[in-house]
């Protein structure tokens, strides 16, 4: 078990996962916000276990899985801190209220109006940012703590899920013990 092979099963596990969890964001309202989870899980899955037997061994890979989930904390913070802000911003200008700005905002995202979560999130904006200004004010000062907790929720979860794949994906390639019987 080197360290080095675990630092690069762990980068290749985390971009990877990154890379999945980022490229669904764009599936929007083509597939329901529950499949683009289950994709995203996916993508996790696929991640650690190609971490896994990168490292080479149950231990390494479990490593290097659970280390892929700060560089999916990371690229999912910057992805949704600049990317969503920068979304949320052009969205504002063309919206002429809250009540239009936060329909659009959430058909950007996949959550289909008539659901729960659309109508606890859509109450939610509109009781606590009932203008423009305040949406506004939101996304310029304190949306990156919402980018924040978005990056620790996926980077949370891409550790637990990396950490079994990259076990498995270990446990694969590991190092078979040698022995002089075994040349016979």
């Amino acid at each position: 078990m080197s360290f080095g092979s675990i630092l690069l099963g762990a980068l290749i596990a985390g971009v990877i996962s990154t890379g999945s969890i980022i490229g669904i964001t764009f599936l929007g309202t083509l597939v329901p916000w529950w499949a683009i989870l289950l994709i995203s899980i996916g993508g996790l899955l696929i991640g650690g276990f190609v971490g896994g037997v990168v490292a080479k061994g149950a231990g390494s890979g479990a490593l290097a899985g659970l280390f892929s989930g700060l560089l999916v904390f990371l690229g999912v913070f910057l992805f949704t801190w600049l990317y969503y802000k920068a979304q949320i911003l052009a969205l504002i200008s063309s919206a002429s209220d809250v009540d239009t700005l936060v329909s659009n905002f959430l058909s950007l995202v996949g959550i289909q109006s008539g659901t729960e979560i659309y109508n606890t999130i859509y109450n939610w904006i509109t009781t606590n940012a009932p203008t423009i200004n305040d949406v506004e004010d939101f996304v310029n000062s304190k949306f990156v703590f919402f980018a924040l907790i978005i990056g620790a929720i996926f980077g949370a979860l891409a550790s637990v899920v990396s950490l079994f794949a990259g076990l498995i994906g270990g446990l694969i390639t590991r190092k078979k013990e040698e022995s002089y019987d075994s040349y016979y």
